[in-house]
């Protein structure tokens, strides 16, 4: 674990120096300081804990669903809180901090909508998996509502940002409430990595060891839903590092999750602020993070799940 925190804090500092203004760190002057300390810092460790966030409940899902394609929009967490947001966008004269809350009120109530319809389609872990597609779909729509509805030149411009998802303009302020359901979302998950070396060998077998597989399964996945709320409140839409972080420290630690899990944080938030870096240095007007993650996200999927098939067939 070691190297993954020398890797985190690598990257951290070189993250600070890096950007359109350069300057030496070791004769700042106050301009150098207020954008070290004010601007990039607060950005860097947002997209830390959101990348963090959306890694370990990744492999909370992948894990309590047994499918390792799961990831933190399965049961409509993300669409949940993009509605949210465009509602706010739409209703309301543009407020960040409304933005934010709405997105993360409306990510909760979609995981509380999709367990309550779970009970119409089977009360198992497969029913509430169906009815977290459906909520996931239903929310989709009324995004694509409130986009056909919002005025062209003004409120869609805006909509559209928030959707790709950004770290731009995030400061201390924006963390103080925001980071808290974050944290106790990856302290509660990373607290429970014994728990699912136990789930992974059936819940029968689960059950014969003395553990409550139900309680179990709707902890995880009730702190998971936290902190993807938080993460997608805060940064907007941002796919691929919830799927692809797993697979990496899978490949890095191997399957134990008491080493998985807390690899998993590190390398989601080193993923991100990698992504995160190049997406407001690679060009002249700073792109969305969220197309960043994309465009690296695939390719890397697909890399993992060849290297696995080749490893699988000797």
């Amino acid at each position: 674990m070691r190297r993954f925190i020398f890797l985190y804090l690598l990257v951290l500092a070189i993250s600070l120096l890096i950007g359109r203004l350069t300057f030496n760190p070791l004769n700042m002057n106050g301009l150098a300081r207020t954008i070290l300390v004010d601007v990039r810092l607060p950005r860097i460790v947002g997209a830390s804990l959101v990348g963090a966030s959306l890694s370990v409940a990744g492999l909370s899902f992948q894990n309590v669903f047994r499918n390792h394609l799961a990831g933190p929009n399965i049961l409509g967490v993300t669409s949940g809180a993009a509605f949210g947001a465009v509602l706010a966008i739409l209703l309301f004269t543009f407020n960040p901090y409304l933005v934010q809350t709405l997105a993360f009120v409306f990510g909760i109530a979609a995981v509380f909508i999709a367990y309550r319809t779970s009970r119409l389609v089977g009360d198992d872990i497969v029913g509430l998996l169906l009815a977290g597609i459906a909520v996931s779909a239903f929310f989709s729509a009324l995004v694509g509502m409130a986009k056909y509805l919002a005025d062209p030149y003004d409120q869609l411009p805006t909509m559209v940002f928030w959707l790709l998802g950004s770290f731009a303009g995030i400061r201390w302020a924006d963390l103080k409430f925001f980071s808290i359901p974050m944290v106790i979302g990856i302290i509660g998950l990373t607290t429970l990595r014994w728990v699912f070396n136990i789930l992974s060998l059936g819940d029968d077998e689960a059950k014969a060891l003395g553990v409550n597989v139900s309680f179990y399964k709707k902890l995880i996945i009730g702190l998971a839903t936290l902190a993807v709320s938080a993460a997608t409140a805060i940064g907007g839409i941002i796919g691929w590092v919830g799927l692809v972080s797993p697979h990496i420290a899978r490949l890095l630690v191997g399957y134990d999750n008491r080493k998985l899990v807390p690899a998993a944080v590190f390398t989601g938030a080193i993923l991100l602020v990698i992504c995160d870096d190049v997406a407001r240095t690679l060009t002249s007007a700073e792109l969305p993070v969220g197309v960043v993650t994309s465009l690296v996200g695939a390719p890397i999927l697909v890399a993992i799940l060849s290297r696995r098939r080749e490893h699988a067939e000797g």
